[in-house]
């Protein structure tokens, strides 16, 4: 029973963080949270290297981040908005303002940090406070993005120092952002396109390939301008319920790692595999990618590790 006790243990922690206003599901459009600070007490408040402040108190402001497009020409600006809006009877200070810009590309290398700046921002009581972030889409050495996918998020703070992790949590750090904590938060994803063009239209594969025992199906790709989606199935292994449980329930899911993909024998980078979810005896589990060119010849997926068993799982697909 200990995977109903890893079960619970994760839905009390969960639900902690909701309820200290730290979490809050992303889309594809931006981050959206409510969020808390201490109450004023004329001391610097103290942030932990979660961001999750002490002692817990009101909820104090929400804010939102979004880019105003996500998919742009190479060589065109982007814009992300922020908006804070105060929910108390006084005050709230940003600082340090404006928020700096942090962008990765498809295989996690930062190819673009605008530092935050030295000011601050000050939001009465019961206003709103919205701000634009405009950025060329150059890289940290002046060059246009080249088509691709690209995830940008804003920060407040520098890097915090490393801690050892065995030795127990690290001690509050004073907070650099005044009244109000955001020291990162996701503004979503930007695809920058091709000039020829994506490629656009279902691939069927149904090829399978079956290492340490475990056939892995690529079923299809799913390929648009915004990405490309895969659609991986292998089997529901037997044994993997407790004792006493009832066979109609679906087991619970097996760990994913993340896999790599290239594009005509080019680097490997990592892609997203979630979530998963039984269909008709066998996991399925997605891949999320970015778009592909149209001339673009030969797509490589490669699944490192899956259910716990050691691949590699090799797809070579052709997009001729």
């Amino acid at each position: 029973m200990r995977w109903m006790e890893a079960v619970i243990v994760s839905v009390c922690l969960v639900g902690l963080l909701l309820a200290a206003g730290c979490v809050s599901p992303d889309t594809h459009e931006g981050t959206t949270i409510p969020a808390t600070i201490p109450g004023t007490t004329g001391d610097t408040p103290a942030r932990t290297l979660a961001g999750i402040t002490h002692p817990p108190a009101e909820r104090t402001y929400t804010f939102s981040i979004r880019l105003d497009r996500t998919l742009i020409d190479q060589g065109e600006p982007s814009e992300v908005n922020v908006t804070i809006e105060n929910l108390v009877s006084r005050p709230l200070t940003i600082r340090p303002f404006p928020p700096g810009i942090r962008v990765m590309d498809s295989c996690g290398a930062v190819v673009r940090t605008i530092p935050f700046g030295p000011g601050e921002r000050v939001i009465p009581s019961g206003e709103t406070l919205v701000s634009i972030r405009e950025w060329d889409t150059t890289d940290d050495q002046g060059v246009s993005l080249p088509p691709g996918l690209y995830h940008v998020e804003l920060f407040w703070e520098g890097e915090l120092p490393p801690f050892d992790r065995t030795a127990g949590p690290p001690p509050p750090i004073p907070t650099r952002t005044g009244d109000i904590i955001i020291p990162a938060w996701d503004a979503g994803e930007l695809v920058v396109r091709y000039p020829e063009g994506a490629l656009v239209r279902v691939i069927t594969v149904d090829r399978t390939a079956t290492i340490a025992g475990l056939p892995v199906t690529l079923e299809w790709l799913e390929c648009s301008g915004e990405n490309v989606l895969a659609s991986f199935l292998y089997p529901i292994a037997s044994g993997t319920l407790p004792p006493g449980i009832s066979t109609t329930i679906p087991p619970p899911p097996p760990d994913t790692a993340p896999g790599l993909f290239s594009v005509d024998g080019g680097t490997d980078c990592p892609f997203l595999t979630m979530p998963v979810t039984p269909a008709g005896g066998l996991w399925r589990v997605n891949g999320y990618l970015p778009p592909v060119s149209q001339n673009a010849h030969r797509l490589t997926l490669i699944i490192p590790e899956l259910a716990g068993r050691k691949g590699p799982w090799v797809f070579e697909v052709p997009l001729d």
